[in-house]
């Protein structure tokens, strides 16, 4: 294999499709439905391919077979007589394939987004020159040279699509498989569209199958396949679809089969079917290259991601505030009561309680001062904790379709998680710092600062790396959002620091929750000082040692990127 270059015609001179008894059935509440029965035909190379068909007739879901999207429950597909699931997991950019609504970051521009694509898709031995020739070629190609300076989000549905059909073409691939690409369009936006296909089909070798609700311009398409419930009825060119229904109207076909049962429409299949090519007789040479390595693309990411970052004014703002406004809310309620903490300490340092009266005292304003110092420990991490939730529960959620399509078209989920990672991390430091510098230097809490920052960093990074891995498995942001305030929502009760739990119930939760062990590292920073004794003196709870917490937030940490990293492959492997 070698890698692409700006002649891409040249490359695809055996780009053939071949399927045989293609079926897909699916169990629907103990029924099973056949999205499609026995679908066979071939195309040559360098055809542009109409796939019609009323509403829920199986048009996306074939297409989705014959990208590898979704694999098939009967027969097969070849691709230049490759197994399509090979090309998929093998050679993902010799493959193209668009889904209905493309997916992009709105706010990143055409520019950036052709430039992404290239640095994610390509290797790293195309030289930098023939990398911007290539880049240039496609600008060209698909119109794009007046956009590039536009955001995503500000483009109209016609110039979204070119841009779409673009990104795909940067891995040069010979087959090209597009869902509803006209959809939406203009009268003038559908016939240049449909132009541009049959030239880049013809003039550039790509193998090309769309599928369209529009028919006003299918005389332009090589041949048409026509499904109905999931059934192919024809495949051929456009004028033999008229002449064999006695027609004058593509609209008079589409309407002949409606009253059929299955059996009746096997049958007329059958006497419509062309005799198609044989399949190759051996997997023919492919012109395509691999993606570049985790690490190139975790650059290309890392900057994507600064972008998306800086441009994100709202995110910007909640993090502010929330950094800002989470420990001025410890010192409020802190205020009142740290005065009689620091009292209490230095009575105790001076061994003044000589009498009954003041032994009395002692004991009450020693119950208080334990409930608040063990509550400021608790109410910074559990703050912390909502953070954390808010660092990671949407992050990889909110951009599903444009992770899915790229894993597409070969990136590495590792590379893709330790973005994500990286960035929950560093929301992560930024909120346990201020946290522990601000109630240090306003409360005058007593023990090590740097113990202090490093246990509620852990905490804080704990739950933000677990949140992602909730993202990462969930099929919408506010379904992520929602799980992960569940969590977060029972640290409080499951930590143990404000109700004792019973002990079996204690063992068996305590190592998730990652709240005890911020409050109980936290708690052994004050171990020197007196208030730590009058805390552990007035709570039936175990205060776990500092090393112990730090090494079980850790394994949080580790535990909940690879559970990121495994639900994104899963992505890959289902089909996505």
């Amino acid at each position: 294999m070698t890698t692409p270059t700006v002649t891409p015609h040249e490359a695809t001179a055996h780009a053939s499709i071949w399927t045989h008894d293609l079926g897909l059935s699916v169990r629907d509440k103990g029924n099973t439905r056949h999205l499609l029965r026995g679908v066979s035909f071939g195309l040559e190379p360098g055809r542009f391919v109409a796939v019609i068909g009323s509403s829920g007739c199986g048009k996306s879901t074939l297409i989705k077979v014959l990208a590898g999207v979704q694999p098939s429950t009967e027969g097969h597909v070849l691709l230049a007589g490759h197994q399509v699931e090979t090309l998929r997991e093998r050679f993902p950019l010799s493959l193209g394939y668009l889904p209905q609504f493309a997916s992009f970051h709105e706010e990143l521009t055409v520019r950036e987004i052709i430039a992404d694509a290239l640095a994610l898709r390509l290797p790293g031995s195309v030289p930098a020159a023939a990398r911007q020739r290539w880049s240039n070629h496609l600008v060209e190609l698909a119109g794009l040279r007046p956009l590039l300076d536009q955001r995503y989000g500000t483009l109209s549905g016609g110039q979204r699509r070119r841009i779409a059909l673009a990104e795909q073409l940067v891995g040069d691939p010979p087959f090209l498989f597009l869902d509803e690409l006209t959809s939406g369009l203009d009268a003038h936006s559908d016939l240049e569209m449909m132009r541009w296909l049959r030239r880049l089909a013809h003039e550039h070798g790509k193998t090309i199958v769309l599928v369209t609700h529009s028919v006003k311009n299918l005389p332009l398409c090589d041949s048409i396949l026509y499904l109905h419930r999931g059934q192919l009825l024809f495949h051929g060119d456009y004028r033999s679809l008229l002449e064999v229904h006695g027609a004058e109207q593509i609209e008079s076909v589409l309407s002949l089969y409606e009253e059929m049962t299955p059996e009746q429409l096997g049958a007329q299949a059958t006497v419509y079917q062309r005799e198609e090519p044989a399949p190759p007789q051996q997997p023919q040479p492919l012109k395509t290259a691999q993606p570049p390595g985790g690490l190139s693309q975790l650059a290309t990411l890392a900057r994507r991601q600064w972008r998306l970052l800086i441009r994100d004014r709202g995110t910007l703002w909640l993090q502010a505030c929330l950094i800002l406004s989470f420990p001025a809310l410890v010192a409020v309620f802190a205020m009142d009561g740290l005065p009689q903490v620091r009292r209490l300490g230095l009575a105790l340092e001076t061994n003044i309680v000589t009498t009954l009266q003041e032994q009395l005292l002692y004991l009450k304003e020693s119950f208080q001062a334990a409930s608040l110092v063990s509550g400021l420990a608790m109410f910074q991490v559990i703050l912390l904790c909502l953070m954390g939730a808010n660092n990671g529960a949407r992050e990889i959620a909110k951009e599903d379709h444009v992770l899915r399509k790229e894993l597409r078209a070969g990136l590495s989920p590792l590379a893709y998680v330790l973005t994500k990672v990286s960035l929950v991390l560093a929301f992560s430091l930024a909120q346990a710092f201020w946290m522990a510098w601000f109630v240090k230097a306003v409360c005058g809490f007593p023990g090590s600062f740097s113990g202090q920052f490093l246990v509620l960093f852990a905490a804080t990074a704990a739950l933000s790396v677990t949140c992602l891995a909730i993202s990462a498995g969930a099929r919408t942001p506010e379904r992520a959002s929602l799980l992960a305030i569940y969590l977060v929502g029972l640290q409080l009760p499951l930590s143990g620091a404000v109700l004792a739990l019973p002990e079996l119930l204690s063992w068996l939760c305590r190592p998730f929750i990652a709240a005890y062990w911020g409050w109980s590292g936290y708690l052994r920073t004050l171990a020197s000082y007196r208030q730590y004794d009058i805390v552990k003196q007035s709570t039936d709870t175990t205060i776990a040692g500092y090393e112990l917490c730090l090494l079980l937030l850790g394994l949080h940490i580790l535990l909940g990127a690879l559970l990121a990293l495994w639900m994104t492959h899963r992505k890959l492997r289902a089909g996505l």
